[in-house]
């Protein structure tokens, strides 16, 4: 395993210096110290180290030493205003640093990290985490085994028959749909279709989770586009998703249904509903939510630039497609 380096300890400069005065060669201090001799020779003919009638002074060196490494790792600072303004706009916009470094590098060509951003923010901006996206717990494993659930959906075809072209991401038309729930007391749900492709979401708010409902949402969300754009929709096991053949007849597309419990198979979708969970945490009572705040919600996450779009948002994807 390849020795780790370090720097010399103030304690060992001093011994340097005493050893140095007593005209020591640089063989014999290095097996003292037991540092190599390099390391040795570097550090003698280094130009902050100070010299006195011909003295190596451990002391001072080891100060110049201190002031170098301090201005060597300065944090970085968002320095210029037209950016730093960039930022703190981006950033009541409930961008991710991340997200803000790669569209300020897609854009103008800027190289800002993501980090440079988290140390703006905590080290004088502190408010500016309200802003942050919310902190993702460790689940608990939980050894329980779960009753399989009787499948209630007719003519059901795995995910495993899947088109290529829909696991690949090559064309525009394969949705990934799914619904988040309402608070406890609350019928009501939103409903979440994506383009695995470009990512562009349209969401519907459901009076009740029933399958009816959500077959005629889904019609009416999808209608926008023409039908030979529309080519497959993968769906979990919901009982809301029942009535997937209806859908199939009026917008002439297949579906397709994860296995139970895999919920990462439809890891699109489920990546939007984080957004929309930052805004609607679990808990939040969806008969207030109004149209209006929905279509607000939809046009900020297809405005959103996003990672694994290169830093394009979904409706710029989707002009291209």
């Amino acid at each position: 395993m390849k020795k780790k380096y370090t720097h010399l300890t103030q304690e060992e400069r001093e011994q340097l210096s005493v050893l140095h005065a007593r005209q020591t060669t640089v063989s014999e201090i290095a097996r003292i110290l037991g540092r190599s001799k390099s390391t040795i020779s570097r550090e003698l003919n280094r130009p902050t180290s100070r010299f006195f009638r011909g003295a190596y002074l451990g002391e001072t060196s080891g100060k110049n030493y201190s002031v170098k490494w301090s201005q060597c790792h300065k944090k970085a600072r968002l320095k210029n205003p037209t950016i730093e303004k960039y930022v703190l706009r981006k950033l009541k916009q409930y961008w991710a640093p991340e997200r803000i470094a790669g569209r300020l590098k897609y854009l103008y060509k800027l190289s800002i990290s993501a980090e440079c951003i988290y140390q703006y923010i905590y080290d004088g901006h502190r408010d500016l985490t309200k802003y942050l996206p919310r902190k993702h717990m460790a689940r608990k494993k939980s050894w329980q085994y779960r009753k399989k659930k009787k499948e209630n959906i007719p003519n059901r075809i795995d995910i495993d028959f899947r088109p290529k072209e829909a696991d690949d991401r090559l064309v525009f038309g394969h949705f990934e749909a799914d619904c988040i729930v309402s608070c406890k007391g609350s019928k009501s749900a939103l409903l979440v279709l994506v383009d695995r492709l470009t990512r562009k979401t349209k969401i519907k708010k459901l009076e009740r989770k029933i399958a009816s409902l959500t077959s005629s949402s889904i019609v009416y969300a999808l209608s926008v586009y023409n039908s030979s754009q529309i080519h497959s929709i993968t769906y979990d096991n919901g009982c809301e998703f029942s009535k997937h053949e209806l859908v199939n007849e009026k917008l002439g597309c297949n579906s397709y249904f994860c296995k139970p419990y895999h919920a990462w198979e439809k890891g699109t979708v489920e990546n939007i509903n984080g957004l929309i969970r930052r805004f609607f945490p679990k808990g939040t009572n969806f008969d207030t939510i109004t149209d209006e705040d929905i279509i607000k919600m939809e046009n900020w996450i297809n405005n959103l630039p996003m990672k694994v779009l290169g830093f394009k948002t979904p409706n710029e994807m989707a002009l291209a497609a």
